[in-house]
C-alpha cells in the first residue's frame, strides 16, 4: 500500500487512482474484518467467509493465490514507481540501476509488469469483490436482528 501512495505523488491522474486504490483496499478490508468479527469468526476462516463471493473465499484459502495477488499487486506498483521515475529522470535518479541504461531497466520492469500486473488487477477485484459481499453480509445480518426484534 505504501507503494500505490508514492505512485500518488506522480501527477493529477495518477493522485486520484492510486488514492482510489488505497480507499477500496483498506475499506474493503475494515468491511470484511467487520463483518466477520460480528459473526465472531476469523475474517480468513472458511466459516466466516461462507456465502461470500468464490474469488474472496478462494482468495483467503488459497494462501498461494493469497501472495501472488498481495505480493504481484505491491511488485506493479514498485515496477510503475521505477518506470515513471526512469522516464523523468533517467537512471541516475534509482541507485540499483545506474550500470544499466534506461532501455535495459525499462526492459526489465516491463518483464516485470507481465508477471505481477495480472496479480495486482485480480487483487482489485477480489478487493470491489469483498467489500460488495462484506456489506451485503452487514446488511444481511442487521436486517435478521431487525426481524427478530419486531
Amino acid at each position: 500500500m505504501s507503494c500505490s501512495h508514492s505512485l500518488s505523488s506522480l501527477d493529477s491522474y495518477s493522485y486520484k487512482l492510486f488514492t482510489m486504490l488505497i480507499i477500496i483496499d483498506i475499506s474493503s478490508h475494515w468491511c470484511q474484518m467487520y463483518s466477520t468479527t460480528a459473526l465472531q469468526q476469523h475474517h480468513k476462516s472458511a466459516d466466516g467467509n461462507k456465502g461470500r463471493f468464490f474469488l474472496v473465499r478462494w482468495y483467503y484459502l488459497s494462501y498461494p493465490f493469497f501472495g501472488y495477488c498481495c505480493v504481484g499487486a505491491e511488485f506493479t506498483y514498485v515496477s510503475l514507481y521505477i518506470f515513471a521515475r526512469v522516464n523523468a529522470v533517467g537512471t541516475r535518479a534509482i541507485p540499483w540501476f545506474y550500470l544499466l541504461n534506461e532501455n535495459e531497466v525499462k526492459t526489465i520492469v516491463r518483464y516485470c509488469m507481465m508477471l505481477t500486473a495480472p496479480a495486482c488487477a485480480v487483487k482489485q477485484v477480489v478487493n470491489i469483490s469483498q467489500l460488495c459481499s462484506s456489506c451485503y453480509a452487514v446488511a444481511e445480518r442487521d436486517a435478521q436482528e431487525r426481524n427478530r426484534s419486531e
